[in-house]
C-alpha cells in the first residue's frame, strides 16, 4: 500500500530556545541520501576491483517551499541559514498517517506513536528566494545532513 505525501509536516528545534517549529508552505521534500563510501580493496593480483563499505556520507535535504516573508518560522529559517554559530538542528518530518506534532523534552525529540516519522540532523545551508514572471515566491532550502536518520513507523494499534 502505498502513503500520501499530501499532510506531510516538517519540524525543527530552534536552537535559540529548545522550542518546535512547524515549516508551513512546504512544496517538495527530499531528505537526500546517505550512501556508504567505497574503499578500494583491489591488489594487484586482481582482475577486477574490489570494495568493502566505508563510513556514510550524509548528503543534502531539500525543502521546496512557497516563501511568505510574513511567515515568522520562514524569517527564522533565513536567519539561521545566515548563522554561522549554529551548528546541526534536529529535524522531524511527520508522514500523512497521522497528524500529531512532535514535542521536545530536555533539547530532545519526543515523537507521537500515532504517526510515521523521519528524523536526523543538520544545519540549513541555503535559504534562496526564486522569483519568476507570473508566479509565487519559492525557494529551495538545503539542509546538510549530519550523521544518520531514524525511522520510526507508526504503532499499529
Amino acid at each position: 500500500m502505498s502513503q500520501l505525501a499530501q499532510g506531510t509536516n516538517i519540524y525543527f528545534i530552534d536552537p535559540a530556545d529548545d522550542s518546535v517549529k512547524k515549516v508551513t508552505g512546504l512544496n517538495s521534500f527530499n531528505p537526500g541520501g546517505n550512501p556508504a563510501d567505497q574503499l578500494d580493496d583491489t591488489s594487484l593480483e586482481d582482475l577486477d576491483k574490489k570494495f568493502k563499505r566505508g563510513l556514510r556520507t550524509p548528503g543534502q535535504a531539500s525543502v521546496g517551499l512557497k516563501i511568505d516573508p510574513r511567515n515568522a518560522v520562514h524569517k527564522r529559517l533565513h536567519e539561521l541559514s545566515q548563522d554561522d554559530t549554529v551548528d546541526n538542528m534536529k529535524w522531524a518530518v511527520g508522514w500523512s498517517d497521522g497528524t500529531e506534532a512532535p514535542t521536545v523534552t530536555t533539547g530532545e525529540w519526543t515523537l507521537p506513536t500515532t504517526r510515521t516519522w523521519f528524523t536526523f540532523e543538520g544545519y540549513v545551508a541555503d535559504f534562496p528566494f526564486d522569483f519568476q514572471q507570473n508566479s509565487l515566491v519559492t525557494g529551495e532550502m538545503s539542509i546538510q545532513r549530519s550523521g544518520g536518520s531514524a525511522w520510526t513507523v507508526k504503532s499499529s494499534t
